[in-house]
């Protein structure tokens, strides 16, 4: 269990709400996780994975918080003489209220009501284990910390890929340390910030974006090092049509331009501004666009709201041969014109699997699907692109046909 140390981003967690908060240590203004507001400065030296209560704005360590044991089997009680009108608890709301005033904290309130229940010892194993998991989240309330990781941001209220769904997708796009990758998301940068670990300080990690601004907060709060920031580089959506010089975009651009007669002179004046304010802007991004003009990039991971396509037809060149494509969307028709155009241009290995999931509660005698879940996590198509011609075994070149060209259209 590493310790916290000074500028290092801590995730905070509310045990009761499972409220999710990412901030870097000390900050000179107090965290509200709610419902608390609690000072952060005395975390530093201490370890991850504590437990603590938040008293008059101070986190106070959980030495010894009170934990539910499940029952491990089926018992011959049953709760049905027992009256659940709160004539059974001894102590008032009054008393409760006056505990808290004096500082009481609330691993010793919940041992006072379970000592001062009458109907405790004649519950269930299974009710004891739910009643005073009720309580415990009623009267002790705590703040975990905890060390920032993926599969910690998976889990929380601020991701919007599941874990499994992570899993599948940086798996299937063969990432491993030194590869060069195209990542193309617009929820977050949780995806881009998984691919960077594997990739770590070698390799290069395009992150495609669509906004104003690339995405960069959970690669904040992972802390990278230097190095391995230096491997995440930033490319705007809105430049890709370059990769194509006979694209259709920049046909309509130039017909545009060359058609100035249906426009008054401060439009003229106000359309060539904008196109010297996008050329300028596309100088800062030359190098990187001349590394992509190589054709050697491994992976291309796209998921995204938007339709994948368009992406995929104009990275689909900047693959090296052998590279790996893997497209998440939640619209079957995207996956379906994606699987048109690999199988047309050269893939093998293509799939396309409906990431399906369901939760199970798996105890004792309590065994069955959670009622509230999430089911469909949308469809995920893999493959790998191939270069059109017949090979040999063990080469990379097509075989020649007898005048001296290379044959084209069929693989093997």
């Amino acid at each position: 269990m590493s310790v916290i140390r000074d500028g290092q981003h801590v995730a905070f967690i509310n045990t009761k709400t499972n409220e999710f908060k990412c901030v870097k240590v000390p900050r000179k203004q107090p965290l509200f996780l709610k419902p608390f507001s609690f000072q952060t400065d005395s975390l530093v030296g201490q370890q991850f994975g504590l437990h603590y209560q938040v008293l008059k704005q101070k986190l106070i360590e959980v030495v010894d918080p009170v934990k539910v044991t499940e029952p491990l089997e089926n018992c011959s009680k049953t709760n049905e003489f027992i009256k659940d009108d709160g004539s059974t608890q001894i102590l008032s709301q009054h008393d409760i209220e006056n505990m808290k005033a004096n500082g009481v904290k609330g691993e010793e309130i919940v041992k006072n009501l379970v000592e001062n229940s009458t109907s405790y010892n004649d519950k269930t194993e299974f009710s004891k284990a739910k009643w005073l998991k009720k309580k415990i989240n009623k009267h002790q309330p705590n703040i975990t910390t905890r060390r920032p990781s993926v599969r910690l941001f998976c889990s929380s209220n601020t991701s919007k890929l599941r874990p499994d769904i992570l899993a599948k997708i940086v798996n299937n796009a063969n990432i491993w340390m030194g590869a060069k990758v195209f990542v193309a998301e617009c929820k977050d940068d949780l995806l881009t910030s998984a691919i960077a670990q594997r990739v770590h300080r070698d390799g290069s990690v395009v992150q495609i974006f669509e906004q104003k601004l690339p995405h960069i907060m959970y690669c904040r709060w992972l802390d990278f090092e230097a190095p391995q920031l230096d491997v995440l580089k930033y490319f705007p959506l809105k430049f890709l049509f370059k990769l194509n010089e006979n694209s259709d975009t920049e046909a309509v651009s130039l017909e545009q331009a060359e058609e100035p007669q249906s426009m008054n002179d401060e439009e003229i004046t106000l359309g060539k501004r904008k196109r010297e304010e996008a050329e300028e802007e596309f100088v800062k991004y030359t190098s990187l666009f001349n590394e992509m003009k190589r054709n050697d990039f491994d992976s291309l991971v796209i998921s995204a709201n938007y339709d994948p396509f368009p992406v995929l037809e104009l990275l689909w060149g900047c693959l090296r041969y052998s590279g790996t494509v893997v497209i998440h969307t939640e619209y079957l028709s995207s996956v379906i014109a994606c699987c048109n155009f690999v199988n047309k241009m050269g893939c093998s290995e293509m799939s396309v699997v409906d990431q399906w999931f369901r939760e199970i509660q798996v105890l004792p005698g309590r065994t069955h699907p959670d009622m509230r879940m999430q089911t469909g996590g949308g469809f995920i198509m893999t493959c790998t692109k191939l270069a059109e011609g017949i090979y040999e075994h063990g080469s990379d070149t097509p075989v020649p046909s007898d005048n001296g060209e290379v044959v084209e259209g069929k693989t093997e």
